[in-house]
């Protein structure tokens, strides 16, 4: 109810109601409504959502890298992503037109992904820093790869992790171009990034006076965008860090009730006689004494004590309600889950309580989490890359392929192969595979694709295993037809009849 309400309302309570009850009539949404229930859940959408943020993302993600270092359910998130979307590393298959290029080519990749020669700092290997990537843009919501070219190394091309907090968020117009600096990014008139402003820092860690501009086309600038005129990350644990913080603060409080209850402690307590006279009070020893009258401070088995005079004791044994922290905990972990898209089982790791179709449906639903994250990761940074290194290969000399200026796009073709994921019942799901596979419905390419396979090398690896079989005089089950199979079984039993 606004001003105008309550004045009317004031003067005439009958107006006043007429005016609420077609309004009431009249609403599209019952969400729309304020009431005395949410009128302060009132939220404002500011017209520049991204500076908006600005003020509230470095400390967002300072709390998530807080989580990540002291919350377990928090590093079970970043577990999951990271071995799932990752896993043992997403590869290349070079797919040109040539197969003695792409042999030369995945040669020279296989040798480049090496620490010492795709990590600026020689210390991780290639698919070290995919699993990197996926963490820290789960955790700080964005991460910055530079290109740098090493011109006189086997391999040029180098990459540089840069943390996003190095953007130089106090940088408001480009020095030289005048372009407008927001959050770090100097932007065109499109908001397309044109250059980064990154602070410039020691080899000790602290930041120099000023900053760096470092063109757009050198930078890979990770992140995922939400709304149409975002231009930076916000970590992916925003909407649940506050209950993972509440979840880890109850389960403290839980352990020091239990710690509380666990607590037997006995108190001496004086009674005050007035009989007693001051002389004999003196004489009298006070405290717990054993048959000997030596003070105990101590309770063992089978022991003889004798109170003082005057004095009793009084047990303290707190009580404790049963505890419903299980339950808790088990809800709290299955809405974090689903804020970021997993399933309790996967973050919770308990698989007890599961019948296989329940466990196979939310295997599948956290499959198309990760999914989109794995595509994510090959087209912004995967692909990006594996073109940067042809182009460093190409201008080395380290790999023939004429006319690389006019066919780039032939040469740069490759397909990437994704970790896969092993079944929770391999004879059920391999038999609806091959029921598929004989339907149309699913190919040989994206059954492979799924176990984390290329066709072609599944394919190939078979024939060479098959002629090697054949040359020793073997037929091996697996390339005989099912048919086949049969009637040589038929015949033998017949031989031996």
């Amino acid at each position: 109810m606004n001003w105008l309400d309550k004045v009317i309302a004031y003067i005439s309570p009958a107006a006043g109601a007429r005016r609420r009850a077609y309004r009431d009539m009249m609403r599209y949404y019952d969400a729309g409504e304020i009431n005395r229930y949410n009128h302060r859940w009132v939220p404002m959408d500011m017209p520049d959502q991204e500076n908006a943020e600005m003020g509230e993302r470095s400390l967002i993600r300072s709390r998530c890298r807080w989580l990540e270092r002291n919350s377990d359910l928090t590093n079970a998130i970043l577990s999951a992503m990271v071995r799932n979307v990752v896993n043992t590393g997403i590869r290349p298959q070079a797919r040109c037109a040539s197969e003695a290029v792409n042999a030369r080519i995945e040669a020279l990749w296989n040798e480049w992904i090496r620490p010492e020669n795709c990590d600026v700092s020689g210390q991780m290997g290639f698919y070290e820093i995919q699993r990197m990537i996926v963490q820290r843009k789960t955790v700080d919501g964005e991460i910055l790869v530079k290109l740098t070219v090493d011109a006189g190394a086997d391999f040029p091309l180098k990459l540089q992790l840069i943390r996003p907090d190095l953007l130089d968020d106090g940088l408001l117009t480009a020095p030289k171009t005048g372009r407008v600096v927001r959050g770090g990014i100097e932007l065109d008139d499109r908001l397309r990034p044109a250059a980064y402003w990154i602070k410039r820092k020691s080899a000790d860690g602290w930041e120099t006076a000023g900053s760096e501009r470092i063109p757009a086309g050198d930078i890979l600038h990770l992140w995922q965008k939400k709304y149409p005129d975002q231009i930076r990350g916000i970590s992916d644990l925003a909407a649940v860090a506050k209950r993972i913080k509440d979840l880890d603060e109850y389960l403290t409080a839980e352990n020091m009730a239990a710690f509380m209850a666990a607590c037997y402690s006995i108190f001496i307590v004086k009674n005050n006689y007035g009989g007693v006279g001051v002389g004999n009070m003196a004489n009298q020893k006070s405290g717990l004494t054993d048959i000997e009258g030596k003070s105990v401070e101590r309770v063992r088995p089978g022991m003889i004590v004798r109170l003082a005079q005057g004095e009793d004791i009084k047990a303290a044994n707190p009580g404790r309600p049963a505890s419903t922290a299980s339950d808790i905990t088990a809800l709290y972990t299955r809405m974090i889950g689903a804020g970021v898209g997993l399933s309790y089982e996967m973050i919770s790791r308990d698989f007890g309580g599961s019948s296989y179709s329940a466990a196979r449906q939310g295997n599948l639903e956290d499959r198309r989490t990760f999914q989109p994250a794995q595509q994510w990761l090959i087209t912004h940074f995967c692909e990006p890359v594996y073109r940067a290194f042809l182009d460093t290969m190409y201008l080395k000399g380290a790999v023939d392929m004429p006319g690389y200026e006019r066919r780039k796009e032939d040469y740069q073709r490759a397909e990437w192969i994704a970790p896969g994921w092993q079944s929770i019942d391999p004879e059920k799901e391999m038999q609806a595979d091959v029921l598929a596979m004989k339907s149309g419905t699913l190919t040989l390419g994206q059954q492979c694709a799924g176990h984390g396979y290329d066709w072609r090398d599944q394919l190939a690896q078979m024939a060479r295993e098959k002629a090697y079989a054949e040359s020793l005089g073997l037929t091996l089950p697996i390339h005989t037809p099912e048919a086949v199979q049969a009637a040589q079984s038929n015949h033998t039993e017949e031989e031996d009849t």
